[in-house]
């Protein structure tokens, strides 16, 4: 049980201490009253964003993230337009993990603001509400000049799953930045195999950006998407390891017969990390043609691998 939920003198002695004419003192009261609980501790922390001091302020947003309630959503964004960048950043931070739901118009008002610093942190706020009333604020968002607004934007939209805006997420698919690109084969995972979109998800794969083509693949992998087991093979020579782990991953969800050859040459690879997934993907695909491979890699160095290849051997019918 925290020490503020038993002596309350304590509280007392830091409300005096966040009135000090020393902002370093009160800084540290901020910092304490991070593990104090009660309205009069979050009283406290909200008086703390309006303090003379900067270094304060920013205690004080950060100390928020162990409270709860509108008043603590409404201060933090109003903190969003504090003079100095360093609040800004901590209060967007700590916004960022509110899961206040009755919050949704305040956020969702802010989600159309003028300075785009506030209006990404908005949006980054709704994102894990899940709230379909910002939609239609997420999708105006996706016409701003700054790549993070529509970043963040594609995030909300990647949560409520809504085929609706399936049009933009084709369009942002070509945005010139990568971060975008990125963010909408992310935003692409409630797609079906066959629907109309598949095509932008498949062509995320040959993106120019190895990270956007990593996005795919994990999205492709979530979906179990037939139409893109060419690629993801293709994937598996990727001169970036990490894409070929996603690649790897998702052929074995997708339980891709034909990728029993590339999984078998990833077995060798001097990356366990990627030894492991070709050794699970083998085993999810549980193709007898694989034992060969894995017989052969059963004494592998790594002991993680080393299960798995013993498990997909079980799963192959050796």
């Amino acid at each position: 049980m925290p020490i503020f939920d038993r002596f309350e003198d304590d509280l007392d002695d830091l409300a005096e201490r966040c009135a000090n004419p020393d902002p370093g003192i009160r800084r540290v009261a901020m910092m304490e009253l991070a593990e104090a609980v009660g309205p009069d501790a979050t009283v406290l922390l909200l008086k703390g964003l309006g303090d003379d001091d900067a270094a304060v302020r920013a205690a004080a947003a950060k100390a928020l993230d162990e409270h709860d309630g509108a008043d603590v959503v409404a201060g933090l964004v109003q903190a969003l337009e504090d003079a100095d960048a360093a609040v800004r950043q901590r209060a967007a931070d700590t916004l960022a993990e509110k899961k206040e739901p009755g919050c949704g118009p305040l956020l969702i008002a802010r989600a159309a603001h003028a300075d785009p610093f506030v209006q990404a942190a908005a949006l980054r706020a709704l994102r894990e509400l899940v709230l379909p009333d910002a939609l239609a604020a997420a999708l105006d968002a996706l016409r701003s000049p700054v790549p993070e607004v529509r970043r963040e934007a594609l995030g909300v939209i990647g949560y409520l799953k809504a085929e609706s805006a399936l049009p933009a997420l084709i369009a942002t698919a070509k945005d010139v930045d990568p971060s975008v690109r990125r963010a909408t084969m992310a935003a692409l995972v409630f797609l079906r195999p066959g629907s109309p979109g598949v095509a932008t998800l498949v062509a995320g794969l040959r993106d120019e950006d190895w990270q956007v083509r990593e996005e795919a693949a994990i999205s492709a992998g979530k979906i179990r998407l037939p139409e893109a087991v060419e690629l993801l093979i293709a994937c598996m020579d990727d001169p970036v390891w990490q894409l070929r782990i996603k690649a790897a991953n998702a052929l074995g969800r997708i339980k891709a017969a034909d990728a029993v050859p590339v999984l078998g040459h990833a077995l060798r690879s001097e990356i366990g990390n990627l030894r492991k997934e070709a050794a699970a993907a083998l085993g999810e695909i549980a193709d007898p043609r694989a034992l060969p491979v894995l017989k052969a890699n059963h004494d592998d160095p790594d002991p993680d691998v080393r299960k798995l290849v013993r498990w997909a051997i079980g799963r192959c019918g050796g």
